[in-house]
């Protein structure tokens, strides 16, 4: 279903365009589930109309050499995943939550009403994820071989039925509607990268003073990342902490280094 006659670098240009608007809806305490959706349905349709912005396979392309491709000059894809991992750090995991396709078309599945898995141990994502990475760097720099290929969000976007990573994806898609992003959490190498950016984020989804310690958002949360000590390392800013707090006691600031 790509379209090959719109540049590429169109997806680039409404990441990051609309990674702004959403920073100001963010902090200017205006952003709503109606507006999630429509950036999830957006950035999802920018995935099936040009393939992007999609950097973990732009990030999978660089490493095997693959400038062709890119649909960019390399300089400016290099420059557009350092760009966005300093905008993580500053803004929260923004991209990935809701900018991303791949990461925009699990968030959609995991809307369907459906009792869901949760995974409390929130380490053993991350770890794994680590891991995947490095076996991602390896295969990729020293065997030449792109491991995220065998994952099918490509053939997926590109409507190709033929190819049995079509249905890899497909199934991985149906897995989401049960499990929170499990190809963010567990898979994507670009993510793992934003995951470590965020650590030390600028800013945040907080308490304030107003909080009664209901755990609310800590039961809500899909990636166990809502209570105090927590490093939001894995916050998608999805919003369902702030939308379930009967107090208001969740905001979007600058991060404190500790919550209130």
């Amino acid at each position: 279903m790509v379209v090959e006659n719109i540049p590429k670098m169109v997806g680039m240009i409404y990441a990051i365009i609309a990674f702004f608007i959403l920073v100001y809806l963010f902090n200017r305490d205006k952003f709503n589930k109606k507006i999630g959706y429509l950036f999830l349905i957006t950035s999802t349709l920018m995935g099936f109309l040009v393939f992007a912005p999609m950097f973990p396979n732009q990030l999978q392309v660089i490493l095997l050499g693959n400038v062709k491709q890119l649909g960019a000059p390399i300089p400016i894809v290099i420059l557009g995943l350092v760009l966005f991992v300093i905008l993580t750090f500053a803004f929260g995991r923004i991209f990935c939550g809701y900018l991303c396709p791949i990461g925009a078309l699990q968030e959609i599945a995991y809307i369907i009403p459906i009792k869901k898995l949760k995974i409390k141990n929130k380490t053993l994502p991350i770890v794994f994820r680590l891991i995947f990475f490095i076996a991602f760097v390896v295969l990729g720099v020293i065997f030449s071989i792109g491991i995220l290929t065998f994952f099918g969000f490509y053939d997926l976007f590109n409507l190709n039925i033929n190819s049995i990573f079509f249905y890899i994806f497909s199934a991985l898609l149906l897995v989401s509607i049960f499990v929170y992003r499990p190809f963010c959490r567990f898979f994507c190498p670009y993510g793992a990268l934003l995951s470590l950016a965020s650590v030390k984020g600028l800013f945040k989804l907080q308490r304030n003073v107003n909080c009664v310690d209901c755990k609310k958002c800590e039961v809500i949360c899909p990636t166990n990342e809502a209570g105090r000590t927590d490093l939001k390392q894995e916050c998608y800013l999805c919003n369902r902490c702030k939308d379930v707090c009967p107090v208001d006691a969740i905001e979007y600031v600058r991060n404190n280094g500790e919550e209130k």
